[in-house]
């Protein structure tokens, strides 16, 4: 069935298979005939068709469906039509524009009266008492938004004045009657629970588990959530006190303790409205400032904005803004009150900011900079303390995810914190815990937690030099372990770490990796040969494939739970890994330079840049080993040359380049252009290379270096194909520059910002560039996969 407009879910009922029965298809054929002008029928025939779907008593649910659907919607238009009335958004925890809509068929043409209205009210209520409990999930969704159309237009219908008292009080009666057999249900179903074979065990058919509809108990939270919507503030006016304790104790266990995600989101929804509610009226702001619903809404925040499941916390999130913007902008309340929130949600607050699910990331950042608009570091410094203490609980989380995105969060707190003369010593006392749980996250089995921490460990080295120290040794292992890494972002990114860690402790530190560069580079040349024909073959072996680790759908990771004793669960110790090879090892050297020669050639830097008697012995090693052809990841080695090389050419510099560096790469670059067995990837990245050197140094220099026509035809084909490429892409990268529009992987204009402009991860460039001009503290400019997180305290 397709529920996105009426006219597809009527159009839906004639294809459904097995066929529905005839009633139900002759009043779907009189309400499609409706919205077409010569085939119109009367107003009371369009009424009539939509209650005998209503009132249908057929085992096949999607009659009813269309029919609720139909009904809600002229009371949704009736609604509108009074007071402009808003409807609630409970298909998600999202906030889209809630503003009423009319529906695609002819409903807004037609002029009903208040009578028949009356009588589609009534028609729903009588629904609702039937199907709130009904087997079918999307019945009880369309229950869910009739109690709140239904709520909504007598509410209105009520205001407006209307002259016939009785119909006034038969809707106010019916209004209280759906509210209190909903309430009954949502008590029944905590009190009994889900296996009470009495009563529940027709509620749904099939299998039941904990990802999936928790019958009704679900959808009676998304009834109640548009009900209080409805009534607002004054939903608190009939409300006893035993019956406000009774629902927030029900809240708090559907939103904390329940087992379905699905009922702990909608029971977060319901806490959404009560907030609103009572922050549109200041004689209900104790409630929020001292009373029960501030409480119980703390709890819930407290649970949901940590929850294994992204859908939580999203409507945590959602919740989060409501609560703080009710709090701040309606009620008024004073800044010293505020500060009481603090300990408990601005951790949960900035690590949500780096959390994977994209709604949450971005939501999260959006609601940090509405609530904190100036004084994020401040509040953050405020409460180092409790956020301290959660980020090393997160950093041990079950979830991999989680533990991700508390690496990341940790490492902002050394570049925002650490790295501010003014704030450096509110987080010096908890550097060592911090480095311990990053230490911790080291030996995890999931590789992108083994990447942050890497990186995060370098920041801390740079910016704690002194406080890190006693670490150093074990570090040192982890990074040069990291380097020669299975995975190539992770090799990148203990070369950025390195970078780091060399600008914290100096010239000792630079010639040691001087030394492991000298003996791992050649690496290379020591892989076992093999030819494309093995390598095809081994890939596509069965049984090299059969049994292995299956990896989760939310993150390139193993999804497998934390393992008690960081010794235990190194990735080379977890058997699911293959071994590391020989270029491997090569390839991260090849970050490695480039990171320390970027990095060195930085104002601040404590290590002078690269002289030429040191540099060019290096770099000619360097084109030798990349020349190596005996085994297919030759072409992954050489493709990672090419991306690098612009970053080191530019370090040295243009002059340097043309003089000395130049002729070094000239001849293994345009080989690879012109190689008919090199792979798509690495001609790729040195026609890339190619352009970026052209626009260095000039594109007619670069032609003029070639040896002969045939080289420079090479070349001024790969400089063609990447012009065209470039203009390709133009329009979609303006397009995103207008919009202001930025990846959450990556920093806003980050695609349009120069090589060697590039900063932190994950920390705009605008800012940083502000607060340290020239330098890098974390490797943004030599990320190659741009991972990172727009930190906006």
């Amino acid at each position: 069935m397709d529920f996105s407009s009426p006219t597809r879910a009527l159009q839906s009922l004639p294809r459904r298979n097995p066929a529905l029965p005839d009633d139900i298809l002759h009043a779907a054929q009189v309400l499609l005939d409706s919205s077409n002008e010569e085939t119109k029928t009367s107003d009371q025939a369009y009424l009539d068709a939509i209650t005998s779907l209503v009132q249908l008593d057929e085992e096949r649910w999607e009659g009813l469906a269309v029919g609720l659907l139909l009904a809600t919607d002229i009371l949704i238009e009736a609604s509108a039509a009074q007071h402009k009335a808003k409807a609630v958004y409970i298909d998600g925890p999202r906030v889209p524009d809630a503003t009423i809509s009319g529906s695609d068929i002819a409903v807004t043409s037609r002029s009903y009266t208040t009578t028949q209205v009356s009588e589609i009210a009534t028609l729903l209520y009588n629904a609702t008492l039937k199907h709130l409990e009904h087997n079918e999930p999307r019945i009880r969704t369309f229950v869910a938004k009739a109690v709140g159309a239904h709520a909504t237009w007598s509410i209105g219908f009520t205001a407006a004045g209307v002259a016939d008292p009785e119909m006034m009080q038969l809707h106010e009666t019916e209004r209280n009657e759906i509210y209190q057999t909903i309430i009954t249900s949502i008590n029944e179903h905590i009190q009994q629970g889900r296996d009470n074979p009495e009563k529940y065990s027709k509620s749904s058919t099939g299998a039941l588990d904990d990802t999936t509809g928790w019958r009704a108990l679900e959808t009676n939270w998304q009834c109640v959530a548009c009900w209080i919507a409805s009534l607002g503030s004054a939903y608190f006016e009939k409300l006893q006190e035993s019956d406000m304790e009774t629902l927030l104790s029900n809240l708090e266990y559907s939103a904390v303790t329940h087992v379905n995600r699905h009922v702990r989101a909608a029971a977060i929804a319901v806490m959404e409205q009560l907030v609103v509610a009572a922050g549109n009226d200041s004689k209900y702001w104790p409630y929020l400032e001292n009373g029960e619903l501030r409480t119980t809404t703390i709890k819930i925040l407290k649970a949901g904005l940590a929850d294994n499941w992204s859908q939580v916390r999203m409507a945590a999130s959602v919740l989060n803004r409501v609560f703080w913007s009710t709090l701040q902008e309606t009620c008024h309340f004073p800044t010293e009150n505020l500060q009481l929130l603090y300990p408990v949600l601005v951790p949960r607050m900035c690590l949500n900011r780096f959390y994977l699910a994209q709604g949450v990331k971005l939501y999260s950042h959006q609601t940090w900079k509405l609530v904190f608009p100036e004084n994020g570091v401040e509040v953050v410094a405020q409460s180092i303390a409790s956020i301290v203490r959660y980020y090393v609980q997160m950093c041990d989380a079950d979830n991999h995810v989680v533990r991700e995105a508390a690496c990341q969060a940790v490492a902002e707190l050394a570049v925002k914190i650490g790295m501010d003369e003014q704030h450096a010593a509110v987080l010096q006392p908890h550097v060592a815990i911090l480095l311990q749980a990053l230490l911790m996250c080291f030996h995890d089995e999931s590789w992108p937690v083994r990447d942050e921490a890497c990186l995060a460990c370098g920041t801390f080295c740079r910016a704690y030099p002194e406080e890190c120290r006693s670490e150093l040794e074990t570090l040192w292992t982890r990074w040069t372990e990291q380097l020669t890494d299975q995975i190539w972002s992770v090799r990148a990114d203990a070369a950025v770490a390195l970078g780091q860690a060399c600008q914290a402790y100096g010239q000792e530190f630079f010639d040691r990796l001087m030394k492991f560069i000298k003996e791992t580079l050649p690496s290379a040349k020591n892989q076992p040969s093999m030819s494309m024909e093995e390598y095809k073959a081994l890939q596509n072996n069965m049984d090299a494939h059969t049994d292995s680790q299956l990896y989760s759908c939310g993150s390139l990771a193993p999804k497998l739970k934390k393992k008690a004793g960081a010794g235990r669960i190194g990735c080379s110790n977890c058997g699911i890994t293959r071994p590391k090879q020989p270029w491997e090892a090569t390839d991260g050297c090849l970050y490695l330079i480039r990171e320390l020669m970027d990095t060195c050639s930085e104002p601040d830097s404590v290590i002078p840049p690269l002289s030429d008697e040191l540099l060019l012995p290096l770099l000619q090693e360097v084109a030798d080993v990349c020349r190596v052809s005996h085994f297919p990841q030759g072409d992954e080695l050489r493709a990672t040359l090419w991306r690098q090389l612009p970053g080191m050419m530019n370090a040295v510099g243009k002059v340097r380049c043309k003089r000395l560096y130049l002729e070094v790469f000239l001849d293994l670059l345009i080989r690879n252009l012109e190689s008919s067995s090199a792979s798509a990837i690495s001609k790729h990245a040195a026609a890339t290379c190619a352009y970026e050197l052209g626009v260095l140094i000039g594109p007619n220099i670069l032609r003029g270096r070639l040896f002969d026509e045939r080289q420079q035809e090479v070349l001024d084909r790969a400089l063609q194909e990447r012009e065209i490429e470039e203009r390709n892409m133009a329009p979609m990268l303006q397009h995103q520059q207008n919009q202001k529009q930025f990846s959450p992987f990556e920093p806003p204009g980050l695609l349009d910002t120069p090589y060697s402009q590039k900063m932190q991860p994950g920390l705009p460039p605008e800012l940083l560039i502000q607060q340290h001009p020239p330098q890098n503290y974390g490797g943004g400019n030599n990320r190659p996969d741009g991972l990172g997180d727009t930190m906006s305290m």
